[in-house]
């Protein structure tokens, strides 16, 4: 089931994708004339990760339900990404985000923020590998390197020969087996298990919380922080990141990728209900015996076998979506992180000794060879968050802050703050960045 699956969704996305073989590297970058569904699902899959697929039932089963609250937290952020941010972006028509930072405030703004870019998706790859691995190991007994190099290689595949076509295309038709299979535990669960007794034990473990209200940066759940700590989260990532902004400019017009930033509202509120009831269900069976695991991110994987490893193919149909939720965010790095690393790191080293632009079969050479450069450091790198103790969910967000944060802080002052000029916004920028790394250290040191 594994292998058929996968190997099925590959050729789905690369057969989609079959006019990329001809077209221009920026096409090859971006991709062209995508319908909104299919952007849309790929946008949300972007980031609904294998991480988000462990991370989140194991957050509510350790931590209880307090993430209930980022479902204001979309309703709110959304629109601000489409009617605010949006059409600034996607008016320019740029390769990558961070050119606006060259054309608004001055060139070392634009190389901060590609390197803090670039930065993000090599830590963000080696949890997103590491994630399935965790996973994969559990459910098929294989070692985790042997996961860890599998997934990297596929998912590099994808980009390097399909482009950005194929990482979108295969990426939505992976949403929809990761819901699919997500939505099926639930029902599952529901109907084998003894449903009563999973709500007076929720119940019982105070695992049903969304009261907590202090404004306290201490606390580890708060609606305060939920809301709007998630918003600026939800700005970094879909506002101010390379892996949406791209996705939205296949968009033949503005209101189709208005329309798919909106559709992501849905998406994400519905995908919030289905892994907060998970880690309900999880914590309402084990509430009297707390399974011993080598991590707490192997608290999913290990529902599944203990509960349902005797429904017909169920395992495999697990196995498949943990492996597309990774695969799904792989590939969409590995495509913006060609873009950024064209645009704004070659292309200007370039300008910089005086040489011609590169070619167009110089570009889509370095388009095929990046991922596969990414891949090998993020193997490297997953190794390292195999060691660590912390859950994927809070060392994802912790990325996403430390280096989105000041990302998307100059965004906002380019777009919202027309008196400030480069030179204030290049001290800002570098400020906001030690802040930022600054707390994430406290923050990790002191288990918050």
């Amino acid at each position: 089931i594994v292998v058929v699956t996968m190997l099925g969704v590959s050729a789905y996305g690369i057969f989609k994708s079959r006019a990329s073989a001809s077209a221009g590297a920026k096409d090859f970058v971006v991709g062209t004339e995508m319908s909104a569904w299919s952007v849309a699902l790929s946008v949300c899959s972007g980031f609904i990760s294998s991480i988000s697929l462990l991370g989140f039932p194991s957050e509510v089963f350790y931590n209880g339900s307090m993430i209930l609250w980022y479902g204001l937290m979309y309703i709110i952020a959304f629109p601000i990404v489409a009617f605010v941010f949006l059409p600034v972006t996607y008016n320019l028509r740029l390769t990558s985000a961070y050119q606006y930072f060259e054309l608004r405030f001055n060139r070392t703004c634009r190389s901060i923020a590609a390197g803090l870019f670039c930065t993000e998706i090599l830590l963000y790859n080696a949890v997103a590998l590491y994630a399935p691995s965790v996973a994969i190991s559990a459910l098929l007994d294989i070692p985790i390197i042997i996961s860890i190099l599998l997934t990297a290689v596929l998912s590099a595949t994808y980009i390097s020969v399909g482009g950005a076509k194929a990482g979108i295309h295969t990426s939505a038709a992976q949403m929809v087996l990761i819901v699919t299979s997500m939505t099926l535990i639930v029902v599952i669960s529901m109907w084998r298990e003894d449903v009563n007794r999973i709500i007076s034990n929720v119940i019982d473990g105070n695992r049903v919380r969304i009261d907590e209200f202090r404004p306290d940066p201490r606390i580890r759940h708060s609606a305060f922080s939920l809301v709007f700590g998630g918003t600026g989260t939800i700005l970094a990532l879909f506002a101010a990141n390379q892996m949406s902004l791209q996705k939205y400019m296949s968009m033949p017009s503005l209101k189709l990728a208005q329309k798919v930033v909106l559709l992501n509202i849905p998406c994400n509120l519905f995908i919030l209900f289905v892994y907060v009831s998970i880690g309900l269900i999880i914590f309402g069976v084990y509430h009297d015996c707390v399974p011993t695991l080598h991590s707490k991110n192997e608290l999913l994987p290990y529902f599944v076998l203990d509960r349902m490893s005797d429904v017909p193919g169920f395992t495999g149909i697990f196995a498949v979506a943990i492996y597309s939720a990774g695969i799904s965010t792989l590939s969409a790095t590995f495509s913006s992180g060609n873009a950024v690393v064209i645009e704004d790191i070659i292309e200007p080293l370039l300008k910089v000794f005086n040489q011609p632009k590169l070619s167009e079969k110089a570009s889509k050479l370095i388009m095929r060879i990046f991922p596969i450069a990414l891949a090998i450091l993020a193997i490297s790198l997953a190794l390292v968050c195999s060691m660590l103790d912390s859950l994927i969910l809070q060392l994802a967000f912790s990325i996403f802050g430390v280096v989105g944060g000041p990302v998307l802080g100059l965004f906002i002052l380019g777009i919202l703050v027309p008196y400030v000029k480069g030179r204030a916004a290049t001290v800002a920028i570098i400020v906001a960045t030690v802040a930022s790394f600054g707390t994430a250290i406290a923050a990790f040191s002191n288990k918050v």
